[in-house]
């Protein structure tokens, strides 16, 4: 994944500086603080890569004069509740009950970070009801990553329908993990379980290409030798398609599909979490849920940033369609994942 994203790494460099100056004028957006609250202090940050990129932690130590240092986590496994020793974690949101039953997660003041107000609707209400005890936010929504289906223009009727798009006719390819099962589960409202997965083999007739979505050249290898018709694949592969492959259309599909939502909390509680709450505002801030779209393709829980996010991506991820977002399939829990993770292995067999 990381490798997938080396490219728009090198995008946000020449884009920084520009970014920098635009986040210093949004001072309506920052919550408010005393630069000797943060100047010179490190925040220690576990979670995945998508949130570590350049300019989150540039821009935050131009902001307020301070450290992040990220320790990576990709794999829910490796989100193991006694190695969770940092200020701040983001993490899937179906590992929030295993994290909250650990007894680190420490209640945030909404007035601490003002950046909260402006969660849309929908992820508001979510929040509210499951990640908040006593009228205290535990975590918060701060990004997501649905699946889309990518589509060879020059040999497939164009369709945002995915079940005209998933079926016997067409060579199809999947991400090799089972985010891409679900999400063809989720277009023929299937359940999650050995039946759904034979009735998936009736659909297709012949079994997929599964591709690497990790290590880039052995996923890109795959794809140009077995020249799929469609690919089932995270929406944050749009732009490494289009520049490797060409002629592919992408859609969310009209049925829904499942997504990875991300939270952030604060953990361990060092009687001064200043610096946390400054990096959850910067992290809901809406220059840098602007980047998150445009640059990396990641769907965002910012209503303010949707006015100034490219149109090809606020079209794509559907940011207009509030229904559409609260239909998205969403794994609850770890047992629920573990048991996509296993079913996806027995569908590999057949």
């Amino acid at each position: 994944m990381k490798r997938f994203l080396l490219l728009t790494a090198i995008i946000f460099g020449f884009l920084l500086s520009y970014q920098i100056l635009k986040i210093a004028s949004q001072r309506k957006h920052m919550a408010d603080i005393n630069l000797t609250e943060s100047k010179g202090k490190t925040l220690h940050i576990i979670g995945p890569d998508f949130f570590s990129e350049r300019n989150i932690y540039e821009s935050f130590n131009k902001r307020y004069e301070a450290k992040l240092k990220f320790k990576l986590k990709n794999s829910p496994e490796d989100f193991k509740t006694d190695e969770l020793t940092s200020n701040i974690v983001i993490y899937p949101s179906f590992l929030y009950q295993k994290i909250y039953d650990s007894g680190k997660i420490i209640p945030i003041d909404i007035n601490k970070a003002k950046n909260i107000d402006n969660l849309m609707d929908n992820f508001l209400l979510l929040t509210k009801k499951n990640y908040s005890k006593n009228n205290s936010f535990l975590a918060i929504p701060v990004g997501y990553i649905p699946y889309a289906i990518f589509f060879n223009i020059s040999r497939v009727n164009k369709t945002t329908k995915g079940r005209e798009l998933i079926n016997e006719k067409y060579k199809i390819a999947l991400a090799d993990d089972y985010g891409s099962l679900l999400t063809i589960i989720k277009i023929f409202n299937l359940k999650p379980d050995k039946n759904g997965i034979e009735q998936i083999n009736k659909i297709l007739k012949q079994k997929p290409i599964f591709f690497n979505v990790e290590n880039p050249s052995i996923g890109l290898t795959t794809l140009i030798k077995e020249k799929p018709d469609v690919i089932v694949a995270p929406s944050y592969l749009r732009g490494f398609f289009e520049r490797e492959i060409g002629s592919f259309e992408s859609i969310l599909p009209d049925e829904g599909t499942y997504t990875t939502l991300y939270l952030i909390s604060i953990i361990n509680d060092n009687n001064d979490n200043t610096l946390s709450y400054v990096f959850i505002n910067h992290m809901l801030d809406p220059i840098i849920h602007k980047n998150l779209t445009d640059i990396m393709g990641l769907g965002i829980t910012n209503k303010t940033s949707l006015t100034s996010i490219s149109a090809v991506y606020y079209n794509f991820l559907k940011m207009n369609y509030p229904e559409y977002l609260n239909n998205m399939y969403i794994l609850k829990t770890e047992e629920e994942y573990l048991l996509a993770k296993n079913l996806f292995q027995d569908f590999k067999k057949r």
